[in-house]
């Protein structure tokens, strides 16, 4: 839903901060939103209790969010006569139940504040809708004490200062690797935060980003992290032990400060088991639990890529419900996921290559499948019997093999592949 806040003449000017590399423009005086399907101010009762309620949240917004009237949108222009009688400065803003997001002018939105005190599972793309979300403002979602779970979308690039800072439910963070620095004290006081996987790519850690993190016990590190601001883990407990590749500069960090560093956890990993081969990257084989829900393959562990997942690895794994696949995955092996029933949804990173013959074959619940740009091939009846698979979108490029998609929904839909026009269920 979109809506617009406007500063009317005599209103005090903004103030600007800076915090932890974001210039941000607070409203002195938080105005009144509107919103409507026609574009026009509303002053019904159930609009000025929406209005109220929004007004309590002032967002922290980027700079780059502040523009003319004139080029915030069509409808702004196409105002009724009674909005253009006064001179207005506006900026437009995407408002959400849950997380308010501010447009940056470019296409991309800013996360700047959780306005659901009972929120718990967030995945801030899937608010966002269709527009990528690029950076979490300062304190967006600081004090969420109900927030346990949240997906970070690999758009992002800033995370700010206190982002995330006393959210004390919240146990597992993946940190993707397009955000080059991570804010000042941006998980602190996190006191149920046991894992933290920060992907390559990352480059600094901020001051105090993981102090007072008691319960913390795992980080994932990659060679690309070569910066560690001022107790970075402090108040965190001596069972924090960092796990990254043999060499690499968290290594000596880790050393300096007393904390512990494994290079070879991959062997005992608490979910998955690997086979290294040869050039030392990693094969998945098997789960390590023995009915796991949810399967996150990273897309390298202890600074080894993760490059395939194993023929038969996860054969008929009925309990099974959501997959992920990291971008250094270039194969899934035959009848990898043959037979997982339960299996509801699959998440591939760019990087996938080839889906060898009957992946995912007998996936009965699988509703339907994105294959990242690159992929090359789809092996002969990889979604074989997938009788709820309805849609399906690959690259233009991608060579489909003969009963792919035989036994899918009566009315799948498939976008790209050489053979698409043909992969229709009779």
């Amino acid at each position: 839903m979109l809506s617009r806040r406007f500063r009317r003449e005599g209103e005090r000017e903004n103030k600007t901060i800076g915090q932890d590399g974001f210039s941000a423009s607070v409203p002195a005086v938080s105005p009144r939103p509107w919103h409507g399907q026609d574009g026009a101010l509303s002053d019904s009762p159930e609009h000025n209790a929406h209005a109220a309620a929004a007004a309590r949240y002032a967002p922290v917004m980027h700079a780059a969010q502040v523009a003319p009237a004139a080029q915030v949108a069509p409808a702004a222009q196409a105002a009724p006569a009674r909005i253009s009688a006064q001179s207005y400065a506006a900026y437009a803003m995407v408002g959400r139940r849950v997380i308010d997001f501010a447009d940056n002018g470019d296409g991309t939105l800013t996360a700047v504040r959780c306005i659901d005190p009972a929120a718990d599972d967030l995945d801030i793309q899937f608010e966002a809708g269709a527009c990528p979300v690029t950076a979490i403002a300062p304190k967006a979602f600081e004090g969420c004490t109900a927030l346990r779970r949240v997906v970070i979308p690999p758009t992002v690039r800033q995370i700010g200062e206190m982002a995330f800072s006393g959210c004390a439910h919240l146990m597992r963070v993946v940190i993707p690797g397009s955000v080059a620095r991570v804010g000042t004290l941006a998980f602190a006081k996190c006191a149920s935060l046991e894992r933290v996987r920060i992907e390559p790519g990352v480059q600094a850690l901020g001051p105090s980003c993981f102090s007072k993190c008691t319960s913390l016990v795992r980080v994932d590190v990659p060679a690309s992290l070569i910066s560690f601001g001022g107790g970075v883990f402090f108040g965190c407990g001596r069972q924090v032990c960092l796990f990254g590749a043999e060499g690499a500069p968290a290594q000596q960090y880790a050393k300096i400060n007393g904390l512990k560093y494994d290079s070879q956890s991959w062997k005992e990993d608490e979910e998955l088991i690997f086979e290294e081969l040869e050039n030392g990257d990693l094969v998945v084989v098997a789960p390590r639990r023995e009915a796991p829900e949810r399967i996150e393959i990273p897309s390298e562990l202890c600074g080894r890529k993760i490059v395939a997942v194993a023929p038969k690895a996860f054969f008929t794994c009925h309990s099974l419900l959501q997959l992920s696949v990291g971008a250094n995955v270039r194969e899934i092996g035959e009848n990898a996921f043959f037979g997982c029933h339960s299996l509801m949804g699959v998440a591939f990173e760019r990087g996938l290559e080839r889906v060898e013959g009957g992946a995912f074959a007998g996936c009965e619940n699988l509703s339907q499948v994105t294959l990242p740009w690159g992929t090359a091939a789809v092996g002969r009846m990889a979604f074989f019997g997938c009788a709820r698979l309805a849609f399906v979108k690959m690259p233009a490029t991608t060579r489909v093999a003969d009963l792919a998609f035989d036994g899918c929904a009566p009315n799948l839909r498939v976008f790209g592949g050489v053979s698409a026009e043909r992969m229709r269920t009779v």
